[in-house]
């Protein structure tokens, strides 16, 4: 089978998020998808399989499958339009366990992924003294949504000096912990980070998904719908994320690292 590996939210190779990318004409079991994304050990490898016009698409981390993942849906496309498995002219139609996910390329070159939005809510768990003693007091909000935290923190030069533990982060959330930051230079609008231990992954580089979160947020605090986003991982990737009522556009670039056959 072909295997791509990408690399998301950005147009320079090693850097952004890489993502492997299998292209399947049948599906494979769930165990050999593991072993796969366990093998590549990558934050994500991807598994697209068409059927009828449309593509079912799964995501797998070296730990475990994940309901959602912005950079390896991403990389996805950017493989299928750019192999010639889909015209460019016509959008891609995704079935996933986050429902139908919906990919179309821009004259630019740019890929804008259609997905949920999801509002967090205030923080109501009791570990709010490890919040503090891993994250310090430069935190002003900490919110959840199922599975994940968020935590907010006062500046982006605070927000990329952060060294957290790793036990206390994956005694925080059974996925992971976002960290934002409003960017008061004007370079960008907000910036973030990702850790999820409990996923097999210490950083993700750049995660579309954390946005689907994060961009509702930064919404209802600045009254603004279109940001453009830093993740600042080492190694780093821009987004565009536009929130609608109920939805989150996430534009980004991808580029092909290098493409193989996978012998199974």
């Amino acid at each position: 089978m072909k295997l791509y590996q990408i690399d998301s939210f950005t147009q320079t190779v090693f850097s952004g998020n890489p993502a492997g990318v299998c292209v399947l004409t049948e599906p494979l079991r769930e165990d050999e998808m593991q072993a796969i994304a366990s093998e590549m050990n990558l934050s994500e490898t991807a598994f697209v399989v068409k059927k009828e016009g449309r593509y079912d698409l799964r995501w797998f981390t070296p730990a475990r499958e994940v309901p959602l993942c912005g950079h390896a849906t991403l990389a996805s496309a950017f493989v299928l339009f750019s192999e010639g498995f889909h015209t460019a002219d016509a959008p891609i139609v995704f079935d996933t366990l986050s429902g139908e996910l919906v990919v179309k390329q821009m004259s630019d070159g740019a890929l804008e992924m259609n997905f949920p939005l999801t509002m967090p809510s205030s923080y109501s768990g009791d570990q709010q003294h490890i919040i503090q003693s891993t994250f310090g007091p430069s935190v002003i909000d900490v919110l959840e949504v199922p599975n994940e935290l968020i935590v907010i923190v006062d500046s982006v030069q605070i927000l990329v000096g952060l060294n957290p533990s790793m036990d206390n982060v994956a005694r925080l959330a059974v996925n992971g912990v976002m960290v934002s930051a409003w960017d008061e230079t004007g370079t960008y609008d907000f910036a973030s980070r990702y850790f999820a231990p409990n996923l097999g992954i210490n950083e993700d580089p750049v995660t579309g998904f954390i946005h689907t979160i994060l961009s509702p947020y930064w919404a209802v605090k600045k009254g603004q719908t279109q940001f453009k986003c830093l993740q600042a991982s080492k190694r780093r990737g821009e987004l565009f994320v536009e929130t609608l009522s109920n939805r989150t556009l996430i534009r980004g670039f991808a580029v092909k690292v290098f493409e193989t056959e996978l012998a199974m």
